[in-house]
């Protein structure tokens, strides 16, 4: 890589590590369900942190995509989108130290999800614009590298930001300790922020001026008729994210399961670090070397053995393997899933095709609600049951229906 090409690689290692940390202080996986158990919410509440986030997180993407690919320069629009999706944390931090405790148990949950859903909303406007300047940046087998790289840092980090959230958890109560959790995570994003202004854009992106016509996001899903390759990955996609219903739930099992306090989710956070970390550069030199898909089927059958570990584990101990699974997870997902579609569609419309898929499988995190239903008549071990079965169908269907554009050490597709 040239120079140039080498400092856009560092400053998105440090924006992607750093922006990690901010969000293991603030885990969707172990933090936030336990905000959201003491300010009240039930399971259908926990249920709802990963469906509003991946609704707000992915639908925005495809209004903002077409004006994003008629552009030939990025990075204005990148920064501009990118300090929006911070501006959240921050409100969220303020209710939370001045509002939550005053107010009843029903106004806080609504506060605390509009603000929520506001900083995933955030996220879905930032996201078409930056993976469009990253993939631009970035050579095309180096992409697994950058995005290892960032998992890999951000999990060494979010270890640092495990000990703050067991500290912090273990010192301050309820709704103070949240608070500072919260408008420490802003204050991480802002110093990603800074690394974001360094990116240099020296050259024109390829254009797609179709892209003024509004509509045409929405008739964008016409590319699902011809792109038989797509199509068969948005599958996959969409069981993967069906598996994810019991990410939520997790903590508070482990919890109650083993009669623990609030200040353990620190470690639950730690231990997804540490599976970041020991897995993460592996994962990106796999993907560098033998394509992305492999690091999918990775991911479904780590998804596998967290369902199957939640419900079976004797210990607080083994318990400790579902986040390393989880986080597993999360890391091969943000190594491999985005680059794949990326390789996958044309590169003028990748803006358009990252937000289609974002659009067409979203809906699936609707089982985050179901499992909270579930979890209220069944129990746990239900959702985790049912979880592992969809995990265990896309891993059947990415070995035998998806193919890497780059390799065909796996089964050969087949038609759908």
């Amino acid at each position: 890589m040239g120079k140039t090409r080498e400092r856009n690689f560092i400053a998105n290692v440090f924006d992607g590590a750093l922006y990690a940390m901010a969000m293991s202080l603030v885990s969707q996986q172990a933090v936030l369900p336990v905000f959201v158990k003491d300010i009240g919410g039930g399971n259908i509440a926990l249920g709802l942190i990963p469906v509003l986030w991946t609704f707000g997180f992915n639908f925005p993407q495809v209004l903002i995509a077409p004006y994003a690919q008629r552009l030939p320069r990025k990075k204005q629009l990148f920064l501009r989108t990118a300090i929006i999706q911070r501006i959240p944390w921050l409100l969220l931090s303020l209710v939370t130290f001045f509002v939550l405790d005053r107010v009843s148990s029903s106004l806080a949950l609504w506060l605390f999800f509009i603000l929520f859903t506001l900083a995933a909303v955030g996220g879905s406007l930032n996201l078409p614009v930056w993976f469009d300047l990253i993939a631009k940046l970035t050579p095309l087998k180096a992409r697994g590298r950058l995005f290892a790289a960032r998992s890999v840092g951000g999990a060494v980090l979010g270890m640092a930001g495990g000990g703050a959230v067991s500290f912090v958890l273990g010192r301050f109560s309820y709704p103070v300790s949240f608070g500072i959790l919260l408008l420490a995570a802003f204050a991480v994003t802002m110093i990603s922020y800074l690394f974001l202004l360094t990116l240099r854009e020296e050259n024109d992106s390829p254009t797609d001026q179709s892209g003024r016509n509004w509509r045409y996001a929405f008739s964008a899903p016409g590319i699902l008729r011809t792109e038989r390759g797509f199509r068969n990955y948005l599958v996959a996609d969409a069981l993967l994210i069906s598996a994810g219903m019991a990410n939520a739930f997790y903590a508070i099992h482990g919890l109650k399961k083993f009669g623990l306090p609030d200040s353990y989710a620190g470690t639950f956070t730690i231990a997804m670090m540490v599976s970041m970390i020991v897995g993460s550069s592996g994962f990106g030199l796999l993907a560098d070397r033998f394509g992305h898909k492999i690091n999918l089927v990775i991911s479904a059958s780590a998804s596998v053995i967290a369902s199957v570990t939640a419900i079976l584990a004797p210990s607080v101990e083994v318990y400790l393997l579902v986040f390393l699974c989880s986080a597993a997870t999360v890391a091969l997902g943000t190594i491999s899933r985005l680059p794949l579609i990326a390789e996958l569609c044309p590169e003028a419309t990748r803006p358009t095709s990252v937000a289609l898929a974002n659009l067409v499988t979203s809906p699936f995190i609707l089982f985050g609600i179901v499992a909270g239903w579930i979890a209220d008549r069944a129990g746990y071990e239900a959702v985790f049951a049912i979880a592992g079965v969809l995990a265990l169908a896309a891993l059947v269907w990415l070995l035998t229906r998806v193919q890497d554009p780059r390799t065909t050490i796996l089964l050969k597709p087949q038609a759908v």
